[in-house]
């Protein structure tokens, strides 16, 4: 799945993309959502669409029912204009390939500079969209095990982000890494009582429009990259994560040895349990409490831990013509090369193409 997300600096030509302004894509493992692009040259931001006038009142409430799930994200959305005098556009898609289920779900929330945070709802959309300011917020939650560790962290993440706007917006990094932690011991606590060992990985962007800067967290193998040119048509990608994956970290097998986990053919193995019966292909995951409780590991620890890789990057700097995210867990990624995704978004930028078309494109 993947996500993506366009932002532009000086030069903006579209309303949702590389030159110009932001977009952004998103889709989990196995399912894939994003968002990019920029909009057609009549494009306005008077032209945002009411959820009445896209949707009937059925259509609606299941979309509605979806949404509060995590699985799916509005995709007619656009930020008001920022600061910079750009809006922000993405576009969602995921698939499920052969899978029996989807397990992965994403939340996609823009927020809006010019509101003042609602009291009366602070975890309502509006709500959430006055709460987080300058800031957007877009992640992806990779869910293995079944699909309730993706979807508790698709929804509860964004709402504590939001909860506290001083410490979001003076200190993002810090505000996302507790907010991360907090996520992780509340599905824990509801795991525990309810005995679920549904896990996920993360990939968390927040976009500071204000600003001019993302930052980025991820929790396992969902990865972020970021893609730009310049007016020279210079190009440059950069993987903004971490991979906490034992086949392909060498400082997390160094770690998960430290602790005493076990490690077999690339895998985290359960402390009590066969790894040829039971073990991990990630070695970061949010949930998981059969790989972290004492109930089920005797006291051993796994190795298997949440702790989140953090990034803080500049965006929207003079003299860029085009810049990105592509936002997307191990079923993207294990597949497509970090340039190769990058050179699609720009060559469909360029084509004037809209977030969605680029991001299903992708996901193809």
């Amino acid at each position: 799945a993947l996500p993506s997300e366009a932002l532009s600096s000086a030069r903006a030509t579209g309303s949702g993309g590389a030159t110009g302004d932001a977009a952004v894509g998103i889709g989990g493992a196995r399912a894939v959502e994003s968002v990019a692009g920029r909009g057609g040259p009549g494009w306005k931001s008077s032209d945002q669409l009411s959820e009445s006038e896209a949707f009937g009142h059925q259509e609606l409430e299941d979309y509605s029912r979806d949404l509060r799930s995590g699985r799916r994200t509005l995709t007619t959305t656009v930020s008001p204009l920022s600061s910079l005098g750009k809006p922000l556009r993405y576009g969602v898609h995921s698939i499920q390939n052969m899978r029996r289920e989807m397990e992965d779900a994403h939340r996609a929330v823009l927020g809006d500079e010019g509101w003042s945070p609602s009291a009366s709802r602070p975890c309502s959309r509006e709500g959430m969209e006055a709460s987080l300011g300058s800031m957007s917020y877009f992640a992806i939650f990779d869910g293995h095990a079944g699909p309730r560790a993706a979807e508790f962290a698709g929804e509860r993440l964004c709402e504590l982000l939001a909860s506290d706007r001083n410490a979001l917006l003076s200190e993002p990094s810090e505000a996302l890494r507790k907010a991360l932690v907090q996520t992780e011991e509340e599905w824990l606590q509801r795991a525990r009582s309810h005995e679920m060992m549904d896990g996920t990985t993360a990939a968390v962007a927040l976009v500071d429009r204000v600003g001019q800067r993302c930052i980025v967290a991820n929790i396992g193998d969902s990865e972020i990259v970021l893609g730009s040119s310049d007016d020279s048509g210079q190009t440059d990608v950069r993987v903004l994560t971490e991979v906490h994956h034992l086949k392909r970290s060498p400082s997390e097998v160094e770690r998960v040895s430290k602790v005493g986990g076990r490690i077999w053919h690339g895998r985290l193995g359960h402390p009590k349990i066969s790894p040829q019966v039971l073990s991990l292909s990630v070695s970061r995951a949010i949930g998981d409490l059969f790989f972290k409780d004492a109930k089920f590991t005797d006291g051993i620890q796994s190795g298997l831990s949440a702790e989140a890789y953090i990034s803080t990057v500049d965006i929207c700097s003079r003299g860029t013509a085009e810049e990105f995210l592509v936002i997307g867990c191990d079923g993207l990624w294990d597949t497509v090369k970090y340039q190769e995704a990058a050179e699609f978004v720009l060559d469909m930028l360029n084509a004037k193409e809209d977030p969605q078309t680029i991001t299903e494109g992708l996901v193809r």
